[in-house]
């Protein structure tokens, strides 16, 4: 990364914990500070153990480590008449027939020698990698990840936790079942290398899914399993929405970035409830489309030429390509907005539209001026009505890099600089 990458993901990385989409793993030295107040905070400590590096070494080398499995041998003694299993035990064959029937010399009482699968060691090895292929090959939030460059280690190792889980002939005959945590601690001082890495990764889940971290804790997991956002641009968005969460609120709460609905931040104040989003049109309250229906049987003849061009591509498409089109006069998607509620009533009383451009081009800026005001002006709620000259408080708020400009006010945009730093 640049210079001015590493710049920006020092003052935010305390922030982008929950980010899971495109970009690469990175051990993050910058992560001193941080805000855990995240939501589905125990789902993306579940992603984290998977991306943690001894996690990965021993499903890597699990079918070398799976060489050294081990199996234990228990003599049962069985008495039975006129058959002789296994090696005769005479002290306790005699013992037999004076209880039965001394007369009766086809009693026989035997020690028979039966290999054992169920040690604590196997039970614990079978109960991990019971986990991972639930984690690998049944969750369906991780099969939402199986394309993000910084889960594809995995798309290679995973086959060795299906053959081990479900092929290997000396798992199959270990039973699957909970093995207590004294158990699993003594496991951690095994002489088997298998056994000893197996008990130490189940502890660290079982601490995982049963809350029992502490700050430190997380601090480790979370810095070694960090995630950098790879595309520039992204990066730069998220440095200007974590700088307003900052800006607006100590206590805010975090939602994992994740292709969802793409809620970054909640947070609250005396009267009322901010919901922030990232690349979103947002909740279900604004609607960021204007449909080619406001301007049918208009009398302006550019109008009428706009509807009949949307038509007639409507109508090509459907005819060349097979393909039924959507026709909109015109449509966005914000860089990030701000959806205010009132805490009493629920009711939408302000929304704050952010436009980010990583320019330091005036040229640019003012493309990026344009489409924010376009936003402001045809931004509706969820009934149809455009919202600028509504009760709601609509604003706007331009991110830039090093750009000068006039610090004057600006009424209903606000334009911010990594220039002019607050």
């Amino acid at each position: 990364m640049s210079g001015k990458e590493d710049e920006i993901l020092e003052e935010i990385s305390g922030y982008l914990h929950g980010y899971l989409k495109s970009g690469n793993v990175r051990i993050h030295s910058f992560l001193s500070k941080m805000n855990v107040n995240i939501s589905n905070l125990q789902q993306l400590l579940t992603i984290r153990f998977l991306l943690l590096s001894e996690t990965k070494h021993f499903v890597k080398r699990l079918p070398f480590l799976l060489k050294h499995f081990k199996t234990t041998t228990v003599t049962h003694k069985e008495t039975n008449m006129g058959e002789v299993k296994g090696q005769i035990d005479w002290s306790e064959t005699m013992k037999s027939r004076l209880a039965r029937n001394y007369k009766d010399r086809t009693i026989f009482t035997t020690n028979e020698s039966v290999r054992s699968y169920d040690t604590p060691e196997n039970l614990v090895l079978k109960e991990l990698l019971g986990i991972l292929y639930k984690l690998l090959f049944k969750d369906s939030y991780l099969k939402g990840f199986e394309k993000a460059a910084w889960f594809s280690g995995w798309q290679e190792l995973k086959s060795n936790i299906e053959y081990a889980f479900k092929h290997n002939v000396y798992l199959q005959r270990v039973n699957q079942a909970y093995v207590s945590d004294r158990t699993v601690q003594k496991t951690l001082n095994h002489r088997n290398k298998l056994y000893r890495e197996a008990a130490r990764l189940l502890l660290s889940y079982r601490k995982i899914t049963h809350g029992q971290y502490n700050q430190d804790d997380l601090k480790i997991l979370l810095r070694e399993t960090f995630i950098a956002p790879e595309n520039q641009d992204v990066l730069f968005e998220l440095y200007w929405i974590i700088k307003i969460i900052k800006q607006h609120t100590d206590k805010s709460q975090l939602h994992l970035m994740d292709g969802g609905q793409n809620k970054v931040a909640t947070w609250e104040d005396a009267s009322h409830i901010h919901h922030l989003y990232h690349d979103s049109t947002g909740s279900d309250s604004v609607i960021f489309h204007v449909p080619i229906s406001e301007i049918e049987g208009s009398q302006h003849p550019y109008l009428q030429q706009k509807y009949q061009s949307l038509e007639t591509t409507k109508g090509l498409a459907k005819n060349i390509f097979g393909r039924n089109i959507t026709s909109n006069l015109w449509q966005g998607r914000p860089d990030f907005l701000i959806e205010t509620y009132e805490r009493s009533t629920n009711k939408l009383t302000q929304l704050t539209i952010g436009e980010v451009k990583n320019t330091s081009r005036i040229e640019y800026a003012t493309t990026g001026l344009e489409e924010l005001v376009e936003y402001l002006y045809l931004v509706k709620d969820r009934k149809g009505r455009y919202l600028l000259s509504s009760e709601v408080n609509v604003q706007g708020v331009l991110c830039l890099d090093q750009v000068e400009f006039d610090d004057s006010d600006f009424g209903m945009v606000e334009v911010l600089s990594r220039s002019k730093r607050k």
